[in-house]
């Protein structure tokens, strides 16, 4: 789904307008902007997971629209990293990929923004004793095989 599409939902999901979509937050924008790298064929991967049993979710993949923008530059730059971080917040569930502590920290802002905004926290990691996985996921998932049955379960 487009940019246009999810913010579309958010508004009908503000004015009450039932929708048969849900929406998704992929976490992994801070990771990518600080580090310059991401796991393209891993976000394909949960994403697939996602819409192989929620053929009309909503997926937003804020790492894919910062890289469609260019990475914008200056002041712009950080009003499209709040903009993108901020859409968490809207989401219902917010999937993070977490293999190792520098991901978690990485993570933070995105995490944060979901869980204040109500949404249901999906890490997947090895690392359950971490402060701030354990501040702000609803559930901790071990790997990706579990991901793939939650996702089914759920």
């Amino acid at each position: 789904m487009s940019v246009v599409d999810f913010a579309d939902y958010r508004m009908r999901m503000r004015a009450g307008v039932p929708s048969r979509q849900r929406s998704y937050y992929l976490v992994g924008l801070t990771h990518g902007v600080r580090r310059g790298t991401v796991d393209l064929d891993l976000r394909r991967h949960l994403s697939g997971a996602i819409r192989a049993v929620d053929p009309h979710a909503v997926v937003h993949d804020p790492v894919e629209t910062w890289h469609r923008t260019s990475a914008p530059e200056g002041a712009d730059r950080l009003d499209e990293f709040h903009r993108l971080t901020g859409l968490a917040s809207g989401s219902e569930v917010c999937i993070a990929w977490l293999p190792d502590r520098d991901a978690v920290t990485d993570a933070a802002a995105e995490l944060q923004a979901a869980h204040r905004g109500g949404a249901t926290v999906v890490a997947i990691t090895g690392e359950n004793d971490d402060f701030l996985v354990r501040a702000f996921a609803s559930i901790v998932l071990p790997d990706l095989d579990a991901f793939g049955d939650w996702v089914r379960a759920a």
